[in-house]
């Protein structure tokens, strides 16, 4: 596309303004008729949504960490022995959802709720492999019951704060109107 004069448009500004200009268009004009997912995230029901989910977050952590208590010194040995690929590489996944959960805000209009369910779906997915994998990683090792029974009651209070944390949010532009 040239412009009259013939030359090709700037390639700077972009076409869709950086995340910091939304956060001050959003702050300076609140007479939009719909909710982007920048608004939704300036709302007190976002930062509920955050406080519920890093609650559950280090909750999970704290029951994981109590759980360790009930491993011997050789079963812990075997847990971080046969765990360190999934401790370095396992967050992977998780940024590149995290990342496409924030990039939905350069989704047109139309299919913003669309991808954010998909983005859901694949939060869902993410958690249903690594719950497998880490499952069966304790059943070969042969980790104690007692162990593994606190270890999933930790990932299922991780999995709850998750869970409250997208209610919360999903429900934040229906509850704002």
């Amino acid at each position: 596309m040239a412009s009259p004069g013939g030359k090709m448009p700037p390639l700077w500004p972009p076409r869709r303004p950086p995340l910091c200009c939304l956060l001050w268009q959003v702050t300076q004009d609140t007479n939009k008729p719909h909710l982007s997912i920048i608004e939704i995230m300036l709302k007190a029901q976002f930062f509920v949504g955050l406080a519920l989910l890093f609650t559950g977050l280090f909750g999970s952590r704290f029951v994981a960490e109590r759980a360790a208590k009930l491993l011997s010194a050789e079963e812990k040995l075997k847990l971080l022995d046969s765990f360190s690929r999934l401790r370095v590489f396992g967050a992977l996944p998780l940024m590149f959802i995290l990342f496409l959960f924030l990039g939905i805000i350069y989704v047109p209009h139309a299919w913003r709720w669309p991808a954010y369910f998909g983005v859901c779906a694949l939060f869902v997915g993410y958690f249903v492999i690594l719950q497998r994998t880490v499952s069966r990683k304790f059943t070969e090792l042969g980790i104690n019951a007692s162990y593994c029974a606190a270890y999933n009651r930790a990932r299922w209070i991780s999995y709850s704060a998750w869970l409250a944390f997208f209610i919360v949010v999903t429900l934040a532009p229906f509850l704002s109107r």
